[in-house]
């Protein structure tokens, strides 16, 4: 019975982990980062996306939980293949997709470093390589992210290749 107990508690703690993470109002998210001066780490993602769900459970749920981020970092999922509309950081309503085509977001999962406009801070993330370094990669990309944005540099402009990535064969797509 103890063991049972055990099991829910942590199922409510990761459901409640996972229910703070998806945002339908990124304006209130962008009042919140310029307020806290902390970068914003938006999640695109899709429903059907095992390296979205791999990435979720092992690295972004963990970094919630551990309390080591509070301060440093706030943290949106949108679902770019949801057709339920969100309030982007203009405030104006928009499919999650469209969101992710104003990003150019290919591929998911795709992490954007931004400030509170929706601004990008820092190279983007794509995709899931390995997952052992994922995590170190991710706090090195927040830290630069921070900087930045306490810095005041607004020089930071995606290339194509930030965009794009190391794809091979992509532009044969």
């Amino acid at each position: 019975m103890r063991l049972l107990l055990l099991l829910m508690g942590l199922m409510c703690a990761q459901v409640q982990a996972s229910d703070g993470l998806n945002r339908h109002d990124l304006s209130e998210l962008a009042d919140a980062a310029k307020r806290e001066q902390v970068p914003i780490l938006l999640i695109v993602s899709q429903h059907v996306c095992p390296f979205c769900e791999r990435l979720r459970e092992e690295i972004i749920h963990p970094m919630r939980l551990s309390g080591e981020y509070e301060g440093k970092v706030l943290m949106a999922e949108i679902f770019m293949d949801s057709s339920k509309e969100i309030v982007d950081f203009a405030g104006h309503e928009v499919l999650p997709g469209v969101l992710a085509d104003t990003y150019r977001v290919w591929v998911t999962p795709t992490l954007l470093f931004l400030d509170h406009t929706g601004r990008e801070l820092h190279k983007r993330m794509l995709g899931v390589n390995t997952i052992e370094m994922y995590g170190y990669y991710l706090d090195e990309s927040l830290a630069a992210a921070l900087q930045t944005l306490q810095r005041g540099d607004r020089s930071y402009t995606p290339t194509e290749r930030d965009i794009v990535g190391d794809a091979p064969g992509f532009d044969d797509l």
